[in-house]
């Protein structure tokens, strides 16, 4: 009476078209199964059993949340070779996940895998800078200067970032503080390299522009050395000058040189030999004192003076030796607490 329908006669036709659904072909050559063993029939994908298991087996999911929680936890406990291996399972999934990166570099410098440590610092870096949050990023190179200060490159990327943020005084710091690490006879050019970036930043900087000058005299460009010295010493004044003097003294000993140095030295009010933080008592120096113990000290350096005269120019027999030395006592004496005041 009405329109026939037809149905399958059995569930095998409808397990066929599910089959042919997949692309599964029955001449698919197909590999061992892991159940394999003596009493299991040979399952491939090529036989019915075979395309049975391909269907209905069963893929690990991936829950971000839950391994980033296993890292942290084994992160936390100190067990840096788990967090990194389940951080490194979020990068197989994102390998540009900025976020991860920044975690899992320290962990890699740690563990001294310092190629990949460097690249994932510079995919966190760059992933915040791209953001816009250059608080982050810098906040990133100044980790990745603590885990690996012998990477030059770190230091010139902080300085610019410094720069950017208009602040030329901390990024002459940092580059100044990784020169420090560039001491060494074979890493010298490095640290030269830093030390000139700092005086292009600030023309005229004291602290880089000596450094700078330190270093070049020691790989042997003292003609250089000696001119930034010079320049210096054109411009600055009290200790500074002292120092520059001392400096280009060691470089050139001949008594010209000499003589500025103590006159630079005199200038300064210190005594005429390089300073060091902790070298007076601090009973002896407790800040500039008045007139009068100036004119006190000058007494008795004009007293030694007259006496060490007197004893060569007047005979005072066996005697003679000791107001010679008496006097040049006072003299020094008082000549050196004038200095002090």
């Amino acid at each position: 009476m009405g329109t026939e329908i037809a149905l399958p006669l059995s569930g095998s036709g409808i397990w066929k078209d599910l089959l042919d659904k997949t692309g599964i072909s029955r001449d698919q050559q197909g590999v061992p199964s892991r159940f394999s063993a003596p009493g299991f029939p040979q399952k491939t994908p090529g036989t019915k059993q075979g395309n049975y298991a391909m269907l209905f087996t069963r893929h690990k999911s991936y829950d971000r949340f839950a391994i980033l929680a296993a890292a942290e936890q084994a992160r936390g406990r100190g067990k840096t070779r788990k967090a990194t291996a389940e951080y490194r399972k979020i990068l197989e999934v994102d390998p540009h996940d900025h976020e991860i990166h920044g975690k899992i570099a320290p962990l890699l410098a740690k563990r001294r895998q310092r190629t990949e440590a460097w690249s994932s610092f510079v995919i966190a870096g760059e992933g915040y800078l791209r953001e816009g949050y250059s608080d982050k990023a810098l906040s990133i190179y100044l980790q990745a200067a603590r885990t690996m200060p012998r990477q030059i490159e770190v230091w010139e990327i902080i300085a610019k970032l410094q720069v950017d943020r208009e602040r030329r005084p901390d990024a002459i710091q940092a580059l100044l503080d990784g020169s420090r690490h560039f001491r060494r006879r074979k890493v010298r050019v490095q640290g030269l390299r830093l030390l000139r970036q700092a005086c292009q930043i600030e023309s005229g900087h004291f602290e880089a522009t000596f450094e700078l000058a330190r270093r070049l005299a020691k790989a042997g460009e003292k003609q250089e050395a000696r001119w930034l010295l010079d320049g210096l010493a054109t411009w600055t004044g009290g200790r500074n000058r002292r120092r520059v003097r001392t400096r280009l003294f060691w470089m050139s000993p001949t008594p010209a040189v000499a003589g500025r140095w103590l006159v630079a030295a005199i200038a300064a009010r210190e005594i005429p030999f390089p300073r060091r933080p902790s070298w007076a008592s601090p009973w002896i120096k407790r800040g500039r004192r008045g007139r009068t113990p100036r004119m006190i000290c000058l007494t008795m350096a004009f007293v030694g003076i007259i006496a060490v005269g007197v004893s060569f120019s007047v005979d005072l027999g066996p005697h003679t030796i000791h107001v010679l030395i008496g006097g040049g006592s006072v003299a020094a004496v008082g000549f050196g607490f004038f200095l002090f005041y």
